[in-house]
């Protein structure tokens, strides 16, 4: 049973109107009594959110007014296990109050895009803000979430495919129709020749044979980012420039993949090729990094357990930072003042995820504050599979160049529900 409320500050009180609500769930809503039975039921301290902005940003909070806490930021709460969010907005005072929650482990993230009237304030440019924490519950809870602002444009990763049609309904492997594409979110013409692409596939819960304090080390490390695989643009300098607001399509194969099944995208229009089973011999390829076994393997272009980073040119040999994992397989610290983009996306597995601590993602805080967690939008089972996870728009200019979300969090910064494919163009 799903019910809207509007969450209403500083108050432990709900009101049965979906006026200010976005979307809402709560799995400790409704409790069932015998016949005859009393109701015994305990009123709970509830969940209270916080939302201010980082102090990093103070100057910008001062020029909206909101020393006293961020008005209007949309709150999102998810109990680890469950696929249903409950979103509400804070009051005057930057608060929000969730009541009625079962004990347990909570995703809790936040964000705020300015109205054009905020917008006003700060010179007429409308801006984004996000944080997020994973807190638990115990029938009380204090939680405080720090905005952090858009940061300056750069190249970013503005869409990665999500799943592909079952194997059994389509002969042979599917995993070709798997794309990459990468956004010019800057004023300036920017450069792909040499930018690394590169990818962490890791293990997100705290299980028994592979415990999260295992690789907590990696997680944490304000040095820099660990990834597994690498692949790099082609380039010697010049050659491959991205104008602002433009995009650039990786495909793993750069052909026509509709004939193999309605729902599979049309991929010969890609501006880069990793390279499958088939190749086209008219879009430039991806150029592997290292040793054998190190590149790229193509069924990483799929969002789900993976931190993904781009990265100004460096000799993955001279990456003295490294580390391996129980399995034996080798990380890759890549420095920190090489990265210009890193995201965290993380698919929610309802039964799975119930009794499994979350690990502390393979992207410090530092780089991706908080990771995006999505559910329906990439498992192999029907056509939710056939989505794709896709920064969102923040504002779009006179002449239709479009800013997209970048707060660095990637919970806010990427579409939570289902979108449809839009390889190579920004919807």
């Amino acid at each position: 049973m799903t019910r809207f409320r509007e969450r209403k500050s500083g108050s432990t009180r709900t009101a049965l109107t979906a006026a200010a609500v976005l979307a809402a769930c709560s799995p400790g809503d409704i409790a069932f009594n015998e016949p005859g039975e009393a109701d015994t039921h305990v009123e709970r301290g509830g969940m209270t959110v916080t939302v201010n902005v980082d102090p990093v940003d103070s100057a910008l909070a001062d020029s909206l007014g909101w020393q006293g806490g961020v008005p209007g930021a949309e709150v999102y709460l998810l109990l680890n296990g469950t696929a249903e969010w409950t979103t509400a907005l804070t009051g005057s005072d930057g608060k929000v109050v969730f009541n009625d929650l079962l004990d347990g482990l909570y995703r809790v993230f936040a964000g705020k895009t300015l109205t054009e009237a905020e917008a006003s304030n700060v010179g007429g440019v409308v801006r984004a803000f996000g944080d997020g924490r994973t807190v638990r519950f115990d029938g009380t809870a204090e939680v405080e979430l720090m905005l952090l602002a858009d940061r300056p444009g750069t190249l970013v990763i503005s869409e990665i495919s999500n799943g592909t049609p079952l194997d059994w309904d389509v002969s042979g492997t599917t995993e070709g129709s798997l794309y990459l594409e990468v956004y010019n979110n800057s004023d300036s013409v920017l450069f792909l020749d040499g930018v690394v692409f590169g990818a962490s596939h890791e293990a997100r819960k705290d299980w028994d044979f592979l415990p999260c304090a295992a690789s907590q080390v990696v997680r944490t490390d304000p040095e820099g980012i660990y990834a597994r695989w690498f692949m790099q643009f082609p380039g010697s300098g010049g050659e491959y420039p991205v104008g602002p607001g433009e995009a650039r399509l990786v495909a793993v194969e750069a052909i026509d993949h509709s004939p193999r099944h309605p729902h599979m995208a049309d991929l010969t229009n890609a501006d880069f090729e990793i390279g499958g089973l088939a190749n086209n011999p008219a879009v430039p390829d991806m150029l592997q990094m290292g040793p054998e076994g190190i590149g790229m393997p193509y069924p990483r272009i799929a969002a789900g357990r993976h931190t993904y980073i781009l990265a100004e040119q460096f000799n993955l040999a001279e990456l003295a930072a490294r580390w391996r994992d129980n399995h034996g397989r080798e990380y890759y610290r890549v420095p920190k003042e090489k990265i210009i983009e890193a995201i965290a996306l993380y698919h929610i597995w309802t039964p799975s995820d119930e009794g499994n601590v979350p690990c502390v993602p393979m992207t410090p805080r530092d780089f991706d504050r908080y990771e995006g967690g999505f559910w329906d939008i990439g498992l192999n089972l029907s056509d939710d599979a056939l989505r794709s996870v896709q920064r969102k728009v923040l504002r779009v200019a006179p002449d239709g160049r479009k800013t997209l979300v970048n707060t660095n969090t990637s919970a806010y910064d990427f579409s939570l529900g289902r979108v449809p494919r839009t390889p190579g163009s920004i919807p």
